[in-house]
């Protein structure tokens, strides 16, 4: 267990990010929103994906909550059937769930446009609409599979209901895998014509969401291996483990730092994204003047 010292400090440290991951977020949010050069075909999903990582820092804290409660109390919940534990659960587990889903549809999209690049072009935006409703509704799905088995087995092998969770991780990242390893065979067997105009934007596109894939998974999968090994560790293992868990928080810590890093990506990676964020701040600094101004009147 570890002290209460220790729980203040680590609930300051997902407090602070909780709070950037929603401010970095809702910028790009409002960034995406006020430039229609942002809002191309290759970008619907990755703004669906911006709101999903905005929602992980905004309200997942509730279930970070429930484990720093545990942790400190040493104690499992024993209200575990109340409505405010299973929604902050299934809170929990649907955002995350929902952006790790939309990286793996990112993926198929970025694979459709590299092989079928003229059908891709002619792609109604409503499919987009469709795809990304489909996304939230399969997160929320295996959410409340995962909430309903995880009541249910209260007192029993609580942990086995994780199994679910740890099997649609592993699909989609098995389709994120092949999707971009397609891709990258294409790129380097295939030939290369000379492209030019949005064929060679489309190419970009690919090339950073590749980026932001890989920074996203190398960040989040510390924490998806600790639970892997948790699940599949003997009792002693187990409870090991347990005594440990500023080891748990810290990997936490850095597997929602996923929902961070997508914002500076984009601002190094995209000209138009980075374009739009200094004439934000330009005319946030031009109001802040004109405010000054008219106060020293």
């Amino acid at each position: 267990m570890i002290s209460l010292s220790e729980c203040n400090a680590w609930f300051a440290v997902f407090l602070i990010e909780s709070v950037a991951i929603v401010t970095m977020n809702l910028l790009s949010i409002i960034l995406f929103m006020k430039n229609s050069n942002l809002r191309t075909r290759g970008m619907y999903l990755v703004i669906n994906l911006t709101v999903a990582d905005m929602l992980v820092g905004g309200f997942s804290m509730i279930g970070l909550l429930l484990f720093l409660r545990t942790g400190c109390d040493g104690e499992t919940n024993t209200k575990s059937t109340s409505g405010v534990y299973i929604t902050s659960v299934f809170v929990f587990y649907w955002f995350p769930m929902t952006s790790l889903t939309n990286i793996a549809v990112i993926s198929l999209d970025r694979l459709h446009a590299t092989f079928l690049p003229f059908k891709y072009r002619v792609i109604q935006t409503w499919v987009y609409w469709v795809t990304a409703v489909c996304v939230w509704v399969s997160a929320a799905m295996v959410s409340t599979l995962i909430v309903t088995w995880q009541v249910n087995l209260l007192g029993k092998e609580w942990t086995h209901f994780l199994f679910l969770w740890q099997s649609y991780c592993c699909l989609c990242l098995f389709v994120i895998c092949v999707s971009y390893a397609s891709i990258v065979i294409k790129f380097l067997c295939g030939t290369h014509p000379q492209q030019h105009g949005a064929a060679n934007r489309q190419k970009k596109l690919t090339v950073t969401l590749f980026i932001m894939t890989i920074v996203s998974l190398l960040i989040w999968l510390p924490f998806a291996i600790g639970s892997f090994v948790y699940l599949t560790s003997n009792s002693i293992c187990s409870l090991y483990y347990l005594k440990h868990l500023n080891a748990l928080y810290a990997l936490l810590v850095l597997s929602y730092a996923k929902s961070l890093v997508n914002p500076f990506i984009y601002t190094i990676r995209m000209p138009e994204f980075r374009k739009a964020l200094l004439m934000l701040f330009k005319r946030q600094q031009k109001q802040d003047a004109a405010m000054i101004r008219l106060q020293a009147r």
